[in-house]
């Protein structure tokens, strides 16, 4: 299990290097509390997705820390869900281009292509947002179908998801974070 791997060097690198920082982290989620995050959101979870959450509660709003390169902060579970909610709302009944017109139907096809399909403004019911920058942009987990079903892109809090992916899955972005946290992160930033 690679995501293990990488996320266990990124644990043991804060509990050396930033033992304040690696105490402001809540208690990871269960797996009921997994389970309850799929049946919200309808579709199973990648596996290094759950199986992160189960190791990394996350850190609170208050706590801002980019550990995620090379601006986000990691969202637990329960914030993730409480994200997800209120984007989808806010993105659904403000945000959407005007000229779009019938929004369902654009959710709908949106919804039908493929994972890391670019798609704007709107916030679709299959983007599980899984950590936040200081200026409230995301980087979300992509769960539509397609070959890279469970990557991780960015959502700008102005333009939306109108960049490509930045790492193909969870496990790939916890090698990113390892790999920051063990170069450049005390050079970015000073508790």
């Amino acid at each position: 299990m690679i995501w293990r791997v990488n996320w266990t060097r990124a644990d043991a690198w804060l509990r050396s290097h930033a033992p304040e920082l690696h105490a402001k982290f809540l208690p990871p989620a269960t797996a009921a509390d997994v389970a309850a995050a799929e049946e919200a959101i309808g579709a199973p979870l990648p596996a290094d997705l759950a199986a992160w959450w189960t190791a990394c509660g996350g850190l609170e709003e208050a706590d801002y820390a980019p550990l995620v390169p090379e601006f986000y902060s990691p969202f637990g579970v329960g914030r993730a869900l409480e994200v997800r909610e209120m984007t989808m709302r806010i993105r659904r009944e403000v945000a959407v281009d005007p000229r779009v017109g019938d929004v369902d139907s654009y959710e709908a096809r949106k919804l039908g292509e493929p994972a890391g399909s670019l798609i704007g403004d709107l916030w679709l019911p299959l983007f599980v947002p899984i950590a936040v920058s200081a200026s409230g942009s995301y980087l979300f987990v992509d769960l539509r179908e397609g070959p890279l079903h469970g990557c991780v892109m960015p959502f700008d809090n102005v333009e939306g998801a109108d960049e490509e992916p930045l790492w193909e899955n969870v496990a790939a972005m916890l090698a990113g974070v390892a790999e920051w946290l063990e170069g450049d992160f005390l050079a970015e930033w000073r508790p």
